[in-house]
């Protein structure tokens, strides 16, 4: 009975549906400026790009409190506003309430948004965030990370420039100093098999395997010569003609990329040898790295025989004391710019 005459005195029902649709176009136009506002907020300062994400997280957990709680309390008004609004209609209008959907929504909304202005935490402290910022990205700079394991490749790539550079590659065939056959950064083509693989050239072209052979021939018998002579001790007299002056005794030639094939082979070579002769080569720092190819390809070994002080040295990891590696890598027979190279490489040597 009392439906039918809440029914009678009721407005027209076509008008009632104009006025709730007047109600929800008043609401959701005073939530919409507040939602936007908040979303501005949300991001301001914000940079925007995957290398800053975690910078963003930080500043968002180390901003001031105090300014957050104003700028919380200014937007939770305006949320306050609303719903203070939407119940003074409510009393305003004795026939009619804000739609339940319409509240629902406001609710929820409001919700979310305080979980935005409460972002949940990485960490107790400032700590906690460097902590996380070591992501894969990162690693490469962060100098608390252990630098990678030991690669020939790496090494070669250091020294191939420096050794180039000291051992100005010749692009004729010379006899060195002991009467070997020898090219390129001091690559030894004594012996037929290595000397007839060398890519040859002859004013541009490859030269023929007659060819080769023909040269091998002629500087063969140099060094067959060289090596008879003999001092008093046994010893073979050092060959002190200059590499230059062999320079028109062939026609053959390198060219540039088969001097640089023969010097990574010979460094690759040599850092087989170091790996043997020094069984925990691989952990040394990378200078002592380049000091030992340098010697082994300079002089042909680093032997026990040839290098007690400086092999003990190495054993006890004495870099600067008087019996230390600093004192005892010195060569006689190469240039002071290549000696002073090395003791600098030394003197970098920070910890080991």
């Amino acid at each position: 009975m009392s439906n039918l005459i809440r029914y009678i005195i009721q407005e027209d029902p076509e008008k009632q549906m104009k006025k709730n649709d007047l109600d929800y176009t008043k609401y959701s136009t005073s939530w919409a400026p507040i939602q936007k506002q908040s979303q501005e907020d949300k991001y301001k300062g914000y940079k925007f790009s995957s290398k800053n994400l975690l910078e963003n997280s930080f500043n968002s957990l180390t901003s001031n409190k105090s300014s957050q709680s104003k700028d919380e309390g200014s937007f939770m008004g305006g949320i306050s506003n609303i719903f203070n609004n939407i119940k003074s209609d409510e009393k305003s209008s004795s026939n009619t309430s804000l739609p339940q959907s319409i509240a629902k929504t406001a609710t929820e909304e409001s919700s979310k948004i305080g979980n935005v202005l409460s972002p949940k935490s990485i960490g107790n402290d400032a700590a906690s965030y460097k902590i996380a910022q070591n992501n894969k990205e990162n690693m490469v700079n962060d100098a608390n990370i252990p630098s990678s394991k030991f690669s020939d490749k790496e090494l070669t790539e250091r020294m191939l420039p420096v050794i180039k550079k000291m051992e100005k590659p010749l692009d004729y065939i010379y006899i060195d100093t002991t009467w070997n056959k020898t090219t390129g950064a001091g690559a030894n083509v004594d012996d037929w098999n290595t000397f007839n693989k060398v890519n040859w050239e002859i004013n541009g072209r490859s030269a023929t395997e007659e060819e080769k052979r023909a040269t091998f021939d002629y500087f063969d018998k140099i060094t067959s010569k060289g090596k008879q002579h003999i001092d008093e001790k046994g010893n073979i007299i050092k060959n002190n003609n200059k590499a230059k002056s062999y320079a028109d005794h062939s026609s053959f030639r390198l060219s540039q990329g088969e001097i640089d094939t023969m010097l990574r082979n010979h460094i690759t070579e040599d850092i087989k040898y170091l790996q043997k002769e020094f069984p925990d080569f691989a952990s040394y720092p990378p200078e002592l790295q380049n000091v030992l190819l340098d010697i082994k390809f300079n002089t042909g070994n680093v032997s026990q025989e040839n290098w007690p002080k400086l092999r003990k040295a190495i054993s006890e990891k004495n870099l600067f004391g008087k019996e230390g590696i600093l004192k005892n890598v010195h060569r006689k027979d190469v240039g002071e710019d290549r000696n002073l190279w090395t003791e600098q490489q030394i003197r970098n040597i920070k910890s080991w």
